[in-house]
């Protein structure tokens, strides 16, 4: 074989290797966003400045494909107030039309609870609010955008 059947031969495998990097970065940009709900909200160990809380979380994935999750990352809202950022870096299998849970510790400090401790005596229920992304297990580095608003139960600790 030639030097120009090699070339012609590594421009088509690379034309091909392209090709197949758009069409699946293309249907991978296609997937509905998961629906994600906080499920709990649980004090862990707190120094003074300090307090940390595990937020349990349910995603739901309303595509016809199964999604590889190697993380999340999230803004947490109570009764409309800045609680904290958080990401986890928890890898799960998110199974086409199914849910999956997943938990992120999250960490804020004294005064933002004190504020919210504040805001708690003047309403009567808890709401909140969270808005991030659930980024896919991909070397395309796709994420999908979420954001959900809810009431916290009873059972919820703040």
């Amino acid at each position: 074989m030639g030097r120009h059947a090699h070339t012609v031969i590594k421009r088509s495998l690379v034309l091909l290797a392209l090709s197949l990097a758009a069409t699946a970065c293309t249907s991978l940009r296609n997937l509905e966003p998961p629906e994600v709900v906080m499920t709990g909200l649980r004090p862990l160990e707190s120094t003074l400045l300090e307090q940390r809380f595990q937020v349990d979380l349910r995603v739901y994935n309303p595509n016809n494909r199964d999604l590889d999750i190697d993380g999340v990352d999230f803004e947490l809202e109570v009764n409309g107030q800045h609680l904290a950022r958080a990401a986890g870096a928890n890898e799960f299998l998110l199974p086409r039309l199914g849910e999956a849970q997943t938990s992120v510790i999250i960490s804020t400090s004294l005064f933002t609870v004190a504020r919210q401790l504040m805001a708690l005596q003047q309403t009567r229920g808890l709401s909140y609010k969270l808005s991030g992304r659930v980024h896919l297990g991909s070397a395309f580095g796709i994420s999908l955008p979420f954001e959900q608003s809810g009431a916290l139960s009873q059972d919820t600790t703040l």
